[in-house]
């Protein structure tokens, strides 16, 4: 177990939404924090800031010198020019940098679309992996080099499914807009798992591992998907539910067409696709003990209220 009172804690990815949050957790924890960024306007007087990315070898070896803990959440998930060198060769660097160091404990946040193509409907960590666009493929990879794990280092791998919070709602934007083609997304896709999940329950499960005893690498999907909520209609009509002050204990999800349509649809248009009652299974991180700090009717309601709030502000001005 490291000892957090001296611990230096080491973060990648830090404005990102799970890695921001994992740096609240650590400094109210009371971790020395270390955050590594290219952003200039990125200033925190409680970390310290190391500028550069991912390919830069001598700023990688200045921002692990003497750490415990880090945090791998730096990804390129838009540009895919850029995806292989950051997702797979930058987490090559850093592995490398961090064999040279006194690194105890390693996270590494993946991403359940190292799955890829699959006809299993419940997903578990034994799934095999068949990716298939570039980021699929560079995050697998990049799992797979984490995977092999580091001498004297304790290794988690976690697969967050879709990370929300109240800066980037996802698709909890779609019933709050209730435009004609959202009304249309939701017809269509209804009955579909949109397998949403908080990034603070995402970064809770990187904090928890650290005191929890293990020994060789685990790997551990992050997800509420057996929720009945986790569906666009289920998701809407928890929306409307909150909006109009009515109780929501019995939630009717909305009509919506059979899933097995917008799963053709899928293989017409772009010849791929998972059928939309795939669910990523938690229960390999709920069996070590973990609980979620936000369920997600209570994640949900904090993104719609808060969404609302600010809505409501700005119409006033």
């Amino acid at each position: 177990m490291v000892n957090k009172i001296i611990a230096i804690a080491c973060v990648t990815g830090a404005t990102g939404m799970v890695g921001s949050k994992i740096v609240q957790h650590l400094l109210a924890h009371g971790y020395q924090v270390r955050v590594l960024t290219r952003k200039t306007n990125y200033h925190d007087s409680k970390v310290t800031v190391f500028r550069g990315g991912l390919e830069d070898e001598e700023v990688l070896k200045r921002f692990l010198k003497d750490a415990n803990l880090l945090f791998h959440c730096a990804a390129e998930i838009h540009d895919e020019s850029k995806m292989w060198a950051t997702n797979v060769k930058g987490t090559e660097n850093l592995l490398n940098c961090t064999r040279d160091n006194n690194i105890q404990y390693l996270c590494y946040i993946s991403t359940c679309v190292v799955v890829g193509k699959t006809d299993q409907i419940k997903v578990t960590e034994n799934t095999p992996c068949n990716p298939q666009d570039i980021y699929e493929k560079s995050k697998c990879t990049a799992e797979q080099m984490v995977a092999q794990g580091i001498d004297g280092c304790r290794v988690i791998i976690l697969r967050p499914t879709e990370i929300f919070d109240e800066s980037r709602p996802g698709a909890i934007e779609l019933p709050m807009r209730n435009s004609w083609m959202d009304r249309i997304k939701l017809f269509i896709k209804g009955g579909e798992c949109i397998h949403l999940i908080h990034a603070d329950n995402v970064a809770a499960a990187a904090i928890y591992f650290i005191s929890y005893p293990f020994e060789k690498t685990q790997c551990y999907f992050v997800s509420c998907d057996e929720d009945p909520l986790n569906t666009l209609a289920g998701l809407w009509a928890f929306y409307d539910t909150i909006k109009n002050g009515r109780n929501s204990e019995n939630i009717i999800p909305k009509r919506h067409l059979p899933i097995i349509i917008p799963h053709l649809l899928r293989q017409i248009w772009r010849g791929k696709g998972n059928k939309g009652n795939v669910k990523y299974s938690s229960e390999k991180l709920l069996s070590t003990g973990f609980v979620f700090p936000l369920g997600l009717d209570s994640a949900i309601k904090k993104v719609i209220l808060e969404k609302g709030a600010k809505n409501y502000k700005n119409t006033e001005c």
